[in-house]
């Protein structure tokens, strides 16, 4: 039997060796996660989703891994859920798999939450287009925490 290729998740993308993105895994994938490496899971997709997998949470219990589940209706992502995001993501155990349906809602998020994090805003930038290019509400929220983030920053500086 051949290893689990964490890769071959749909619109898998690499972050850093201890965080991982992509779409919503397939039971299959879900129960291999451990071989992977994987400590925690979190979940941006609503339980409806497409590609949702309902017994994803049993999976991973299965497995001893961590699971959070951060429900965000794609068409209304608000600061709050990014918060909660990022709560999350910093009280995970590494490595992470961060997943939605297919992997917009967690490029984005990682995109701002590296930005908070103080990270070059430039690749971060690419990381997330190379999954997606968000518009309306989404694009919105990205400015609002890059704003908040550069304010912080100037702050921080004087």
């Amino acid at each position: 039997m051949t290893p689990f290729d964490i890769s071959s998740i749909r619109h898998y993308h690499r972050i850093n060796s201890s965080l991982h993105t992509a779409g919503q895994p397939n039971a299959t994938q879900l129960s291999q996660l451990s071989a992977a490496g994987i400590r925690s899971v979190i979940n941006l997709a609503m339980p409806d989703s497409d590609y949702a997998e309902p017994e994803e949470a049993d999976l991973l219990a299965r497995q001893a891994i961590d699971y959070c589940p951060i429900p965000i209706p794609f068409d209304a992502p608000t600061m709050a859920h990014f918060e909660r995001f990022k709560l999350a993501l910093d009280r995970a155990e590494r490595p992470t798999l961060i997943h939605c349906a297919l992997n917009w809602r967690v490029s984005a998020f990682m995109f701002a939450y590296r930005v908070r994090q103080g990270d070059n805003e430039a690749t971060a930038r690419e990381d997330l287009h190379a999954i997606w290019q968000p518009t309306g509400t989404w694009a919105a929220l990205l400015e609002e925490i890059c704003r908040h983030a550069a304010s912080n920053q100037d702050v921080s500086a004087s």
